[in-house]
Protein backbone atom coordinates (compact mmCIF):
# COMPACT_ATOMS: atom_id res chain seq x y z
CA UNK A 1 0.00 0.00 0.00
CA UNK A 2 2.95 2.52 1.10
CA UNK A 3 4.41 1.45 -2.61
CA UNK A 4 1.50 2.20 -4.38
CA UNK A 5 0.47 5.65 -2.62
CA UNK A 6 4.02 6.76 -3.44
CA UNK A 7 3.55 5.87 -7.07
CA UNK A 8 -0.02 7.92 -7.16
CA UNK A 9 2.18 11.43 -6.14
CA UNK A 10 4.66 11.08 -7.30
CA UNK A 11 2.05 10.77 -10.88
CA UNK A 12 0.01 13.72 -9.22
CA UNK A 13 3.12 15.78 -8.83
CA UNK A 14 4.26 15.34 -12.32
CA UNK A 15 0.70 16.13 -13.76
CA UNK A 16 0.01 18.87 -11.39
CA UNK A 17 3.06 20.30 -13.23
CA UNK A 18 1.84 19.25 -16.60
CA UNK A 19 -1.17 20.89 -16.26
CA UNK A 20 0.24 23.88 -14.45
CA UNK A 21 1.57 25.22 -17.92
CA UNK A 22 -1.94 24.75 -19.83
CA UNK A 23 -3.19 27.87 -17.70
CA UNK A 24 -6.84 28.14 -17.59
CA UNK A 25 -7.49 29.52 -21.12
CA UNK A 26 -6.31 27.71 -24.44
CA UNK A 27 -5.62 29.80 -27.33
CA UNK A 28 -7.77 29.71 -30.45
CA UNK A 29 -6.66 27.69 -33.23
CA UNK A 30 -7.74 27.66 -36.77
CA UNK A 31 -5.62 24.82 -38.02
CA UNK A 32 -7.54 21.51 -37.35
CA UNK A 33 -4.33 19.18 -37.33
CA UNK A 34 -3.05 21.40 -34.03
CA UNK A 35 -6.08 21.34 -32.65
CA UNK A 36 -6.59 17.53 -32.51
CA UNK A 37 -2.93 17.78 -31.46
CA UNK A 38 -4.26 19.91 -28.63
CA UNK A 39 -7.30 17.91 -27.89
CA UNK A 40 -5.00 14.44 -27.78
CA UNK A 41 -2.87 15.99 -25.46
CA UNK A 42 -5.63 17.53 -22.53
CA UNK A 43 -7.17 13.94 -23.29
CA UNK A 44 -3.88 12.36 -22.19
CA UNK A 45 -3.45 14.20 -19.18
CA UNK A 46 -7.65 14.18 -18.65
CA UNK A 47 -7.02 10.18 -18.85
CA UNK A 48 -4.82 9.90 -16.45
CA UNK A 49 -6.48 12.36 -13.54
CA UNK A 50 -9.79 10.13 -14.50
CA UNK A 51 -8.02 6.86 -13.55
CA UNK A 52 -6.38 8.08 -10.56
CA UNK A 53 -9.35 9.86 -9.16
CA UNK A 54 -11.91 6.86 -9.93
CA UNK A 55 -9.48 4.40 -7.53
CA UNK A 56 -10.50 6.55 -4.57
CA UNK A 57 -14.17 6.46 -5.68
CA UNK A 58 -14.10 2.64 -5.83
CA UNK A 59 -12.78 2.94 -2.22
CA UNK A 60 -15.11 5.63 -1.35
CA UNK A 61 -17.98 3.46 -2.97
CA UNK A 62 -17.31 0.73 -0.15
CA UNK A 63 -16.84 2.57 2.49
CA UNK A 64 -20.25 4.02 1.92
CA UNK A 65 -21.87 0.79 1.32
CA UNK A 66 -20.65 -0.07 4.58
CA UNK A 67 -21.70 2.80 6.40
CA UNK A 68 -25.40 1.66 4.92
CA UNK A 69 -25.86 -1.50 7.10
CA UNK A 70 -28.08 -1.57 9.36
CA UNK A 71 -28.38 2.49 11.06
CA UNK A 72 -24.91 3.06 11.20
CA UNK A 73 -25.38 6.43 9.12
CA UNK A 74 -28.04 7.41 11.36
CA UNK A 75 -25.65 6.96 14.44
CA UNK A 76 -23.95 9.66 12.35
CA UNK A 77 -27.10 11.74 12.43
CA UNK A 78 -28.28 11.33 8.95
CA UNK A 79 -31.87 9.39 7.30
CA UNK A 80 -29.98 8.60 4.07
CA UNK A 81 -26.57 8.05 2.95
CA UNK A 82 -27.19 10.82 0.20
CA UNK A 83 -27.37 13.33 3.39
CA UNK A 84 -24.97 12.36 4.95
CA UNK A 85 -22.48 12.47 1.70
CA UNK A 86 -23.79 16.10 0.55
CA UNK A 87 -23.16 17.36 4.61
CA UNK A 88 -20.16 15.65 5.50
CA UNK A 89 -17.72 14.80 2.32
CA UNK A 90 -19.65 17.27 0.13
CA UNK A 91 -20.60 14.97 -2.58
CA UNK A 92 -23.34 15.68 -4.54
CA UNK A 93 -26.15 13.05 -3.06
CA UNK A 94 -27.17 11.57 -6.49
CA UNK A 95 -23.47 10.55 -7.19
CA UNK A 96 -22.73 9.40 -3.88
CA UNK A 97 -26.27 7.07 -3.81
CA UNK A 98 -25.11 5.78 -7.08
CA UNK A 99 -21.48 4.77 -5.73
CA UNK A 100 -22.94 2.71 -2.93
CA UNK A 101 -25.52 1.15 -5.05
CA UNK A 102 -22.24 -0.25 -7.47
CA UNK A 103 -20.56 -1.07 -4.32
CA UNK A 104 -23.05 -3.01 -3.22
CA UNK A 105 -24.04 -4.75 -5.96
CA UNK A 106 -20.91 -5.88 -6.30
CA UNK A 107 -20.65 -7.42 -2.92
CA UNK A 108 -21.70 -10.66 -5.12
CA UNK A 109 -19.65 -10.16 -8.06
CA UNK A 110 -16.72 -10.93 -7.29
CA UNK A 111 -14.54 -11.48 -10.24
CA UNK A 112 -16.27 -7.89 -11.19
CA UNK A 113 -15.49 -6.50 -7.92
CA UNK A 114 -11.77 -7.35 -8.53
CA UNK A 115 -11.79 -6.25 -12.40
CA UNK A 116 -13.22 -2.22 -10.82
CA UNK A 117 -10.78 -2.09 -7.71
CA UNK A 118 -7.60 -3.23 -10.36
CA UNK A 119 -8.94 -0.18 -13.04
CA UNK A 120 -9.45 -3.10 -15.63
CA UNK A 121 -13.08 -1.84 -16.45
CA UNK A 122 -15.06 1.51 -16.11
CA UNK A 123 -17.00 2.37 -13.62
CA UNK A 124 -19.61 2.67 -15.89
CA UNK A 125 -19.20 -0.44 -17.58
CA UNK A 126 -19.35 -1.98 -14.32
CA UNK A 127 -22.70 -0.35 -13.36
CA UNK A 128 -24.50 -1.78 -16.58
CA UNK A 129 -23.36 -5.23 -16.06
CA UNK A 130 -23.80 -5.47 -12.92
CA UNK A 131 -27.89 -6.13 -12.78
CA UNK A 132 -27.60 -8.96 -15.50
CA UNK A 133 -24.17 -10.52 -14.56
CA UNK A 134 -25.43 -12.59 -11.50
CA UNK A 135 -24.50 -16.39 -12.26
CA UNK A 136 -22.72 -15.52 -16.05
CA UNK A 137 -19.78 -13.16 -14.42
CA UNK A 138 -16.62 -14.61 -16.68
CA UNK A 139 -18.90 -13.55 -20.01
CA UNK A 140 -19.85 -9.99 -18.84
CA UNK A 141 -16.82 -9.27 -17.97
CA UNK A 142 -15.49 -10.15 -20.90
CA UNK A 143 -18.10 -8.18 -22.70
CA UNK A 144 -17.25 -5.28 -20.73
CA UNK A 145 -13.32 -5.53 -21.40
CA UNK A 146 -13.72 -5.81 -25.04
CA UNK A 147 -17.17 -3.64 -25.90
CA UNK A 148 -17.79 -0.46 -25.94
CA UNK A 149 -20.54 1.21 -23.00
CA UNK A 150 -22.92 1.72 -25.77
CA UNK A 151 -22.64 -1.83 -26.99
CA UNK A 152 -23.28 -3.06 -22.96
CA UNK A 153 -26.68 -0.86 -22.99
CA UNK A 154 -28.13 -2.57 -25.98
CA UNK A 155 -27.14 -5.82 -24.99
CA UNK A 156 -28.28 -5.25 -21.44
CA UNK A 157 -31.40 -3.29 -22.63
CA UNK A 158 -30.67 -0.85 -19.94
CA UNK A 159 -33.52 1.35 -19.64
CA UNK A 160 -32.78 5.32 -19.59
CA UNK A 161 -30.40 6.23 -16.39
CA UNK A 162 -33.01 9.37 -14.77
CA UNK A 163 -29.88 11.29 -13.41
CA UNK A 164 -28.71 11.05 -16.91
CA UNK A 165 -31.76 12.79 -18.77
CA UNK A 166 -31.33 15.70 -20.33
CA UNK A 167 -32.45 18.97 -18.99
CA UNK A 168 -34.38 21.54 -21.02
CA UNK A 169 -35.07 25.15 -19.08
CA UNK A 170 -38.32 26.85 -19.77
CA UNK A 171 -37.85 31.02 -19.23
CA UNK A 172 -40.33 33.61 -19.89
CA UNK A 173 -41.37 37.59 -18.30
CA UNK A 174 -44.87 37.51 -17.17
CA UNK A 175 -46.79 40.83 -15.69
CA UNK A 176 -46.97 40.06 -11.26
CA UNK A 177 -51.01 39.14 -11.88
CA UNK A 178 -50.47 36.55 -13.90
CA UNK A 179 -46.94 35.43 -11.76
CA UNK A 180 -48.87 35.13 -8.95
CA UNK A 181 -51.44 32.52 -10.89
CA UNK A 182 -48.49 30.75 -11.90
CA UNK A 183 -47.50 30.96 -8.18
CA UNK A 184 -50.86 29.85 -6.90
CA UNK A 185 -51.00 26.77 -9.70
CA UNK A 186 -48.04 25.36 -8.82
CA UNK A 187 -48.49 25.55 -4.67
CA UNK A 188 -51.71 23.68 -5.17
CA UNK A 189 -50.00 20.93 -7.82
CA UNK A 190 -48.12 20.07 -4.47
CA UNK A 191 -51.44 19.53 -2.60
CA UNK A 192 -52.50 17.35 -5.36
CA UNK A 193 -49.13 15.45 -5.34
CA UNK A 194 -49.13 15.27 -1.97
CA UNK A 195 -45.87 16.26 -1.53
CA UNK A 196 -45.14 20.03 -1.12
CA UNK A 197 -41.65 19.42 -1.13
CA UNK A 198 -41.83 18.42 -5.07
CA UNK A 199 -39.70 20.05 -7.74
CA UNK A 200 -41.25 23.13 -10.28
CA UNK A 201 -40.77 20.58 -12.92
CA UNK A 202 -42.89 17.82 -11.03
CA UNK A 203 -45.57 20.67 -10.38
CA UNK A 204 -45.90 21.68 -14.11
CA UNK A 205 -45.54 18.26 -15.38
CA UNK A 206 -48.99 17.51 -13.13
CA UNK A 207 -50.64 20.76 -14.90
CA UNK A 208 -50.03 19.08 -18.11
CA UNK A 209 -51.77 15.51 -17.49
CA UNK A 210 -54.25 16.90 -16.08
CA UNK A 211 -55.37 19.85 -19.07
CA UNK A 212 -54.04 16.10 -21.25
CA UNK A 213 -56.04 14.00 -19.20
CA UNK A 214 -59.22 14.22 -21.70
CA UNK A 215 -57.39 15.75 -24.84
CA UNK A 216 -55.02 14.18 -27.56
CA UNK A 217 -52.27 17.04 -28.57
CA UNK A 218 -52.56 17.21 -32.45
CA UNK A 219 -49.58 16.47 -34.67
CA UNK A 220 -48.51 20.51 -36.05
CA UNK A 221 -44.45 20.00 -34.89
CA UNK A 222 -43.92 23.95 -36.72
CA UNK A 223 -44.96 25.26 -33.48
CA UNK A 224 -43.36 23.28 -30.94
CA UNK A 225 -41.15 25.53 -29.05
CA UNK A 226 -39.29 23.22 -26.78
CA UNK A 227 -36.63 21.19 -29.77
CA UNK A 228 -34.76 17.84 -28.82
CA UNK A 229 -32.01 15.83 -30.53
CA UNK A 230 -33.75 12.57 -31.63
CA UNK A 231 -32.28 9.76 -29.54
CA UNK A 232 -32.31 7.24 -32.01
CA UNK A 233 -30.33 9.33 -34.41
CA UNK A 234 -27.47 9.82 -32.29
CA UNK A 235 -27.20 6.07 -30.65
CA UNK A 236 -26.96 5.70 -34.77
CA UNK A 237 -24.11 8.61 -35.37
CA UNK A 238 -22.55 6.43 -31.42
CA UNK A 239 -22.23 3.42 -33.55
CA UNK A 240 -21.26 4.81 -36.37
CA UNK A 241 -17.95 6.38 -34.96
CA UNK A 242 -17.28 3.36 -33.23
CA UNK A 243 -16.73 1.69 -36.50
CA UNK A 244 -14.70 4.61 -38.05
CA UNK A 245 -12.69 5.31 -35.14
CA UNK A 246 -12.27 1.34 -34.45
CA UNK A 247 -13.22 2.26 -30.42
CA UNK A 248 -10.91 4.93 -30.96
CA UNK A 249 -7.33 2.57 -30.56
CA UNK A 250 -5.20 5.56 -31.60
CA UNK A 251 -6.11 7.48 -27.97
CA UNK A 252 -3.65 7.66 -25.46
CA UNK A 253 -4.42 4.99 -22.60
CA UNK A 254 -3.43 5.54 -19.15
CA UNK A 255 -2.42 2.65 -17.12
CA UNK A 256 -5.14 1.28 -14.95
CA UNK A 257 -4.99 2.90 -10.73
CA UNK A 258 -5.72 0.43 -7.95
CA UNK A 259 -8.09 1.03 -5.42
CA UNK A 260 -7.02 1.69 -2.04
CA UNK A 261 -7.75 -1.81 0.10
CA UNK A 262 -11.02 -2.39 1.65
CA UNK A 263 -10.18 -1.88 5.89
CA UNK A 264 -13.35 -3.96 6.88
CA UNK A 265 -14.18 -1.12 9.51
CA UNK A 266 -18.08 -1.53 11.11
CA UNK A 267 -17.73 1.36 13.23
CA UNK A 268 -19.76 4.24 12.00
CA UNK A 269 -17.31 6.91 13.27
CA UNK A 270 -14.30 5.07 11.85
CA UNK A 271 -16.09 4.45 8.71
CA UNK A 272 -16.60 8.49 8.88
CA UNK A 273 -12.75 9.12 9.12
CA UNK A 274 -11.56 7.05 6.17
CA UNK A 275 -14.55 8.27 4.01
CA UNK A 276 -12.98 11.90 4.50
CA UNK A 277 -9.59 10.67 4.82
CA UNK A 278 -10.36 9.38 0.99
CA UNK A 279 -11.66 12.26 0.32
CA UNK A 280 -8.96 14.37 1.04
CA UNK A 281 -6.63 12.82 -0.98
CA UNK A 282 -9.44 12.99 -4.21
CA UNK A 283 -9.38 16.79 -3.57
CA UNK A 284 -5.96 17.34 -5.68
CA UNK A 285 -7.29 14.99 -8.25
CA UNK A 286 -10.34 17.09 -8.24
CA UNK A 287 -8.65 20.47 -8.99
CA UNK A 288 -6.95 19.04 -11.90
CA UNK A 289 -9.88 17.39 -12.99
CA UNK A 290 -12.45 20.59 -13.23
CA UNK A 291 -10.08 22.23 -15.13
CA UNK A 292 -8.57 19.95 -17.72
CA UNK A 293 -12.65 19.34 -18.23
CA UNK A 294 -13.40 22.73 -18.69
CA UNK A 295 -10.44 23.09 -21.52
CA UNK A 296 -11.91 20.06 -22.91
CA UNK A 297 -15.02 21.18 -23.44
CA UNK A 298 -14.02 24.90 -24.57
CA UNK A 299 -11.79 23.24 -27.52
CA UNK A 300 -14.52 20.71 -28.16
CA UNK A 301 -11.85 17.82 -27.96
CA UNK A 302 -14.76 15.05 -28.22
CA UNK A 303 -15.48 16.59 -31.77
CA UNK A 304 -12.10 16.57 -32.90
CA UNK A 305 -11.38 13.15 -31.32
CA UNK A 306 -14.06 11.67 -33.01
CA UNK A 307 -16.93 11.26 -30.55
CA UNK A 308 -20.67 11.66 -30.83
CA UNK A 309 -21.18 14.50 -27.79
CA UNK A 310 -19.15 15.19 -24.90
CA UNK A 311 -21.36 12.86 -23.26
CA UNK A 312 -20.71 9.93 -25.45
CA UNK A 313 -16.79 10.77 -24.39
CA UNK A 314 -17.14 10.50 -20.77
CA UNK A 315 -19.33 7.17 -20.61
CA UNK A 316 -16.71 5.68 -23.46
CA UNK A 317 -13.53 7.07 -21.88
CA UNK A 318 -13.80 8.38 -18.61
CA UNK A 319 -15.52 5.85 -17.67
CA UNK A 320 -18.29 8.53 -15.70
CA UNK A 321 -21.98 10.09 -16.69
CA UNK A 322 -21.92 13.29 -18.75
CA UNK A 323 -23.29 15.35 -15.40
CA UNK A 324 -20.78 14.39 -13.22
CA UNK A 325 -18.18 15.47 -15.16
CA UNK A 326 -19.87 18.63 -16.36
CA UNK A 327 -20.71 19.70 -12.69
CA UNK A 328 -17.15 19.88 -12.29
CA UNK A 329 -16.07 21.64 -14.97
CA UNK A 330 -19.06 24.18 -14.16
CA UNK A 331 -17.87 24.47 -10.98
CA UNK A 332 -14.10 25.25 -12.30
CA UNK A 333 -15.59 28.17 -14.19
CA UNK A 334 -17.34 29.45 -11.36
CA UNK A 335 -13.93 29.58 -9.26
CA UNK A 336 -12.27 31.14 -12.23
CA UNK A 337 -15.06 34.24 -12.31
CA UNK A 338 -15.00 34.11 -8.34
CA UNK A 339 -11.72 34.06 -7.53
CA UNK A 340 -12.94 34.98 -3.47
CA UNK A 341 -14.95 31.06 -3.96
CA UNK A 342 -11.90 29.36 -5.35
CA UNK A 343 -9.56 30.76 -2.05
CA UNK A 344 -12.70 29.80 0.27
CA UNK A 345 -13.05 26.00 -1.35
CA UNK A 346 -8.71 26.33 -1.29
CA UNK A 347 -8.72 26.95 2.76
CA UNK A 348 -11.64 24.54 3.43
CA UNK A 349 -13.91 27.07 4.27
CA UNK A 350 -16.56 25.66 1.55
CA UNK A 351 -16.84 21.90 0.64
CA UNK A 352 -17.07 21.09 -2.94
CA UNK A 353 -21.12 20.69 -2.82
CA UNK A 354 -21.10 24.45 -1.23
CA UNK A 355 -18.91 26.02 -3.50
CA UNK A 356 -21.19 24.47 -6.48
CA UNK A 357 -24.04 25.59 -5.18
CA UNK A 358 -22.78 29.04 -4.97
CA UNK A 359 -21.19 29.34 -8.20
CA UNK A 360 -24.32 27.61 -9.68
CA UNK A 361 -27.15 30.10 -8.02
CA UNK A 362 -25.50 33.05 -6.56
CA UNK A 363 -24.82 36.17 -8.70
CA UNK A 364 -21.41 37.69 -8.93
CA UNK A 365 -22.53 40.82 -6.36
CA UNK A 366 -23.30 38.26 -4.07
CA UNK A 367 -20.58 35.96 -3.87
CA UNK A 368 -18.56 37.38 -0.99
CA UNK A 369 -21.60 37.19 1.21
CA UNK A 370 -22.82 34.02 0.33
CA UNK A 371 -19.04 32.36 1.56
CA UNK A 372 -19.46 34.45 4.71
CA UNK A 373 -23.06 32.58 5.47
CA UNK A 374 -21.89 29.28 3.82
CA UNK A 375 -20.46 27.99 7.36
CA UNK A 376 -23.05 28.32 9.50
CA UNK A 377 -25.74 26.50 7.07
CA UNK A 378 -25.71 22.90 5.76
CA UNK A 379 -25.49 22.03 2.12
CA UNK A 380 -29.50 21.70 2.39
CA UNK A 381 -30.09 25.07 4.11
CA UNK A 382 -27.98 27.00 1.90
CA UNK A 383 -29.61 25.32 -1.32
CA UNK A 384 -32.80 26.54 0.33
CA UNK A 385 -31.92 30.22 0.96
CA UNK A 386 -30.21 30.47 -2.39
CA UNK A 387 -33.65 29.11 -4.76
CA UNK A 388 -35.51 31.43 -1.95
CA UNK A 389 -33.74 34.49 -2.70
CA UNK A 390 -33.58 33.42 -6.78
CA UNK A 391 -37.09 32.88 -6.46
CA UNK A 392 -37.84 36.40 -4.89
CA UNK A 393 -35.76 38.31 -7.59
CA UNK A 394 -37.49 36.77 -10.70
CA UNK A 395 -40.80 36.77 -8.74
CA UNK A 396 -40.17 40.96 -8.09
CA UNK A 397 -38.89 41.10 -11.98
CA UNK A 398 -42.00 39.17 -13.13
CA UNK A 399 -39.76 36.35 -14.97
CA UNK A 400 -40.65 32.62 -14.26
CA UNK A 401 -38.06 29.87 -14.99
CA UNK A 402 -38.30 26.15 -14.89
CA UNK A 403 -36.04 23.53 -15.59
CA UNK A 404 -37.83 20.19 -17.18
CA UNK A 405 -36.60 16.74 -18.34
CA UNK A 406 -37.14 16.09 -22.12
CA UNK A 407 -39.94 13.29 -20.71
CA UNK A 408 -41.46 16.41 -19.29
CA UNK A 409 -40.86 18.90 -21.65
CA UNK A 410 -42.10 16.57 -24.21
CA UNK A 411 -45.58 16.88 -22.28
CA UNK A 412 -45.44 20.64 -21.66
CA UNK A 413 -44.83 20.91 -25.58
CA UNK A 414 -48.30 18.57 -26.10
CA UNK A 415 -50.12 20.94 -23.91
CA UNK A 416 -48.89 23.90 -25.70
CA UNK A 417 -50.29 22.70 -29.18
CA UNK A 418 -53.86 21.33 -27.26
CA UNK A 419 -54.25 24.71 -26.05
CA UNK A 420 -53.67 27.01 -29.32
CA UNK A 421 -55.90 24.09 -31.40
CA UNK A 422 -58.27 24.64 -28.70
CA UNK A 423 -58.25 28.85 -29.36
CA UNK A 424 -57.52 28.13 -32.53
CA UNK A 425 -55.37 30.87 -32.49
CA UNK A 426 -51.67 31.54 -31.92
CA UNK A 427 -50.95 31.94 -28.03
CA UNK A 428 -47.78 32.27 -27.02
CA UNK A 429 -45.68 30.34 -24.14
CA UNK A 430 -46.60 32.67 -21.38
CA UNK A 431 -50.05 32.95 -22.19
CA UNK A 432 -49.96 28.94 -22.68
CA UNK A 433 -48.94 28.68 -18.81
CA UNK A 434 -51.21 30.64 -17.66
CA UNK A 435 -53.69 28.96 -19.16
CA UNK A 436 -52.85 25.56 -17.86
CA UNK A 437 -52.44 26.71 -14.35
CA UNK A 438 -55.62 28.72 -14.43
CA UNK A 439 -57.04 25.37 -15.73
CA UNK A 440 -55.79 23.35 -12.84
CA UNK A 441 -56.74 26.15 -10.16
CA UNK A 442 -60.44 25.85 -11.03
CA UNK A 443 -60.30 22.22 -11.31
CA UNK A 444 -58.91 21.84 -7.92
CA UNK A 445 -60.48 24.84 -6.05
CA UNK A 446 -61.97 22.68 -3.45
CA UNK A 447 -59.01 22.02 -1.86
CA UNK A 448 -58.01 25.54 -0.79
CA UNK A 449 -60.80 24.89 1.82
CA UNK A 450 -59.31 22.02 3.54
CA UNK A 451 -59.28 21.86 7.52
CA UNK A 452 -56.62 23.91 9.17
CA UNK A 453 -55.69 21.39 11.80
CA UNK A 454 -52.81 21.72 14.02
CA UNK A 455 -50.37 18.58 12.29
CA UNK A 456 -51.14 20.76 8.76
CA UNK A 457 -50.15 23.84 10.66
CA UNK A 458 -47.21 22.62 11.94
CA UNK A 459 -46.05 21.37 8.82
CA UNK A 460 -46.87 24.41 6.50
CA UNK A 461 -44.73 26.39 9.64
CA UNK A 462 -41.58 23.90 8.69
CA UNK A 463 -42.34 24.03 4.92
CA UNK A 464 -43.40 20.48 5.18
CA UNK A 465 -39.43 19.86 5.34
CA UNK A 466 -37.56 17.69 8.08
CA UNK A 467 -35.85 20.28 10.59
CA UNK A 468 -33.37 18.10 11.38
CA UNK A 469 -30.13 19.67 10.18
CA UNK A 470 -29.06 18.52 7.05
CA UNK A 471 -31.74 16.45 6.27
CA UNK A 472 -33.71 16.76 2.87
CA UNK A 473 -36.62 14.43 3.55
CA UNK A 474 -40.14 15.38 3.52
CA UNK A 475 -41.52 15.79 6.99
CA UNK A 476 -44.67 12.76 7.71
CA UNK A 477 -44.76 13.53 11.81
CA UNK A 478 -44.69 16.28 14.48
CA UNK A 479 -42.67 15.37 17.16
CA UNK A 480 -43.37 17.14 21.05
CA UNK A 481 -40.45 18.55 22.15
CA UNK A 482 -41.35 17.48 25.72
CA UNK A 483 -43.05 14.22 25.32
CA UNK A 484 -47.01 14.60 26.99
CA UNK A 485 -46.15 11.95 29.68
CA UNK A 486 -43.86 14.19 30.45
CA UNK A 487 -46.20 17.43 30.82
CA UNK A 488 -45.66 18.77 27.46
CA UNK A 489 -48.79 20.11 25.59
CA UNK A 490 -50.07 20.57 22.11
CA UNK A 491 -49.01 24.27 21.46
CA UNK A 492 -47.42 25.18 18.08
CA UNK A 493 -43.91 25.84 20.27
CA UNK A 494 -43.60 22.25 21.67
CA UNK A 495 -44.03 20.70 18.02
CA UNK A 496 -41.50 19.93 15.14
CA UNK A 497 -41.59 18.21 12.10
CA UNK A 498 -39.57 15.47 11.37
CA UNK A 499 -39.02 12.85 8.85
CA UNK A 500 -40.76 9.29 9.85
CA UNK A 501 -36.70 7.52 9.62
CA UNK A 502 -35.82 10.85 12.42
CA UNK A 503 -38.46 10.24 14.22
CA UNK A 504 -38.66 6.71 15.24
CA UNK A 505 -34.65 5.67 14.93
CA UNK A 506 -33.37 9.41 16.15
CA UNK A 507 -35.50 10.30 18.43
CA UNK A 508 -37.08 7.62 19.53
CA UNK A 509 -34.04 5.30 19.12
CA UNK A 510 -31.54 7.41 21.42
CA UNK A 511 -29.24 9.13 18.59
CA UNK A 512 -30.99 12.39 18.53
CA UNK A 513 -32.28 14.72 21.36
CA UNK A 514 -33.78 17.86 20.67
CA UNK A 515 -35.04 20.58 23.14
CA UNK A 516 -36.04 24.07 23.13
CA UNK A 517 -38.73 26.11 21.61
CA UNK A 518 -40.01 25.69 18.00
CA UNK A 519 -39.21 27.15 15.10
CA UNK A 520 -36.08 29.15 15.56
CA UNK A 521 -35.28 28.54 19.16
CA UNK A 522 -34.23 24.82 18.52
CA UNK A 523 -30.98 22.97 20.03
CA UNK A 524 -30.15 19.62 18.61
CA UNK A 525 -27.48 16.73 20.36
CA UNK A 526 -25.96 14.65 17.81
CA UNK A 527 -24.07 11.31 18.60
CA UNK A 528 -25.61 10.38 21.79
CA UNK A 529 -24.76 6.80 21.47
CA UNK A 530 -20.90 7.14 20.07
CA UNK A 531 -20.28 6.83 24.04
CA UNK A 532 -22.05 3.92 24.53
CA UNK A 533 -20.13 2.07 21.53
CA UNK A 534 -16.64 3.50 23.17
CA UNK A 535 -18.04 1.88 26.95
CA UNK A 536 -18.42 -1.22 24.54
CA UNK A 537 -15.51 -1.44 23.24
CA UNK A 538 -13.73 -0.93 26.39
Amino acid sequence: MSESCTESEVKLDELEAAVARLGWRLPRVRDPAIARQWAHGVHTALVHVANGRGALEVAIGEGLAALNVGLRVMDLRYSNIGDYAREELGLNASTAAKMERLARRLRDLPLIREAVRRGVITFRKAEIISTVAKGNEPYWLFQAQGGTVRSLKAQVKAPRDPDGEQWLNLRTQLPRKQREVLDLGLAMAGMVLEKPTASSCERVTAWCQEYMSALQAPQEDQVDDLLFTPEDDLEALKEHLEKVHAQWADLAKAPPAQAPAESGEIDPWRLDRELKGHLEERRRWDVLFGQLVMLFQSIRGWHLLGFASFGHYCEEVLGMGERTAAQRAALERGLVRNPLLRQALAEKRLSYEKARLIARDAAPEEVAGWIEKAPGLTCVELRRHLHDCGEAQKCARGQFNVWLTTTAAGLLKGAFRALRAAAKRWMWAEECLVALAAHFIWTYKHLLKRARTLQRRIRDRDRHLCQVPGCSRRAVHAHHIVAKSQGGTDDEWNLVSLCAAHHLHGIHGGRIRVIGKAPDALVWEFDLRKSYAATAVA
